[in-house]
């Protein structure tokens, strides 16, 4: 949309990948949890295009991983009808992974050593905070 904007509301001359143009790959969807006394722990779905099309045909991989918290939110809600308005943190998140990890892949966690410091500065000074690499001043870009 951004590039569509910037060219004043013309098309692109080109299309980019978006589904069946994709022929092999995978997709890492997870989340990073940071800034602890073991520095980043990263918790996620490695999912293949192979893997997503032969569990939902017509898929790719990113579309299955993000929709199925969708479908994943909709089985809790039916399951829970009077529950009302409620925070993510109220929900089961057992009950989820239960629904969602065969949509998933490989379901992994690894701890890392990356921090938003590495490779910085490569270009250009920068104000960082080099003693806490987890400040927001660092993450910010």
């Amino acid at each position: 949309m951004h590039e569509f904007a910037g060219r004043n509301w013309h098309l692109q001359d080109r299309q980019r990948i978006l589904m069946d143009e994709i022929i092999s790959g995978t997709d890492e969807l997870g989340v990073l949890l940071a800034g602890h006394k073991k520095n980043a722990y990263w918790y996620g779905s490695l999912l293949s295009i192979e893997e997503a099309r032969k569990l939902c045909p017509h898929n790719n991989a990113t579309s299955l991983q993000v929709t199925v918290s969708c479908l994943a939110g909709m089985v809790w809600a039916m399951e829970n009808p009077n529950a009302g308005l409620v925070e993510p943190d109220e929900i089961d998140f057992r009950r989820n992974l239960e629904i969602m990890t065969p949509y998933l892949g490989t379901v992994s966690g690894q701890y890392t050593d990356w921090t938003p410091l590495h490779d910085r500065e490569r270009l250009f000074p920068e104000d960082l905070d080099k003693t806490d690499p987890w400040q927001f001043k660092n993450v910010r870009v």
